[in-house]
């Protein structure tokens, strides 16, 4: 979704439009439920951990800045009801330790931002380095939010061919990236 249409919705939602909160969580909800269960591995946990997110963008929507990231604050969302999650997995006094030796997550909010600040970094390095035509296919996917089908019309290519490219792009910034971080696949995930 381009960042002028997305800051429509955002000032939609702030006012407390239903239609604009449906349409950012279509945006967001698949990628963050397969985030989800690839990681929390149970169907139940990652649809709850998806509903919660949307609720407190729900609640806090009269909080939300336009100006500002709506990735970056969906990510602090995430982030921290992943980390809740953990909470009640793990005992009071144990839960530090097994967050940091099982995640690698900080809880510092003002790491929370230089960290998301960072990655979005890289990850815009790493698609100016994708071939011309794969890196053309990805920003009409991720940052103009085409359909497989809108794009594959607007190329002259096949739909197969446009899929083929972004899952080559998703592999290629998650091999660069990730290294198996649970951060960096959530960033991966629901940004790109």
């Amino acid at each position: 979704m381009g960042e002028y249409r997305e800051k429509d919705y955002i000032i939609k939602l702030k006012k407390g439009s239903f239609s604009a909160f449906d349409h950012l969580f279509s945006v967001y909800r698949e990628r963050l439920y397969a985030f989800a269960i690839g990681y929390l591995k149970m169907e139940e946990d990652a649809k709850e951990l998806v509903q919660d997110v949307f609720v407190k963008v729900w609640e806090n929507r009269h909080k939300l800045d336009e100006d500002k990231s709506f990735n970056s604050y969906l990510f602090t969302i995430a982030k921290n009801t992943i980390l809740n999650y953990f909470r009640k997995k793990a005992s009071e006094q144990a839960y530090i330790e097994y967050i940091k030796k099982h995640t690698g997550l900080s809880v510092s909010p003002v790491e929370e931002k230089v960290e998301f600040s960072e990655l979005q970094k890289k990850a815009q390095d790493l698609i100016e380095q994708l071939p011309p035509r794969q890196r053309e296919i990805y920003h009409l996917s991720r940052e103009k939010g085409l359909s497989n089908e809108e794009i594959a019309r607007i190329l002259h290519i096949t739909k197969k061919t446009v899929e083929n490219q972004i899952t080559l792009a998703m592999k290629y910034l998650r091999e660069k990236l990730a290294q198996g971080s649970l951060i960096v696949l959530l960033f991966i995930t629901l940004f790109y």
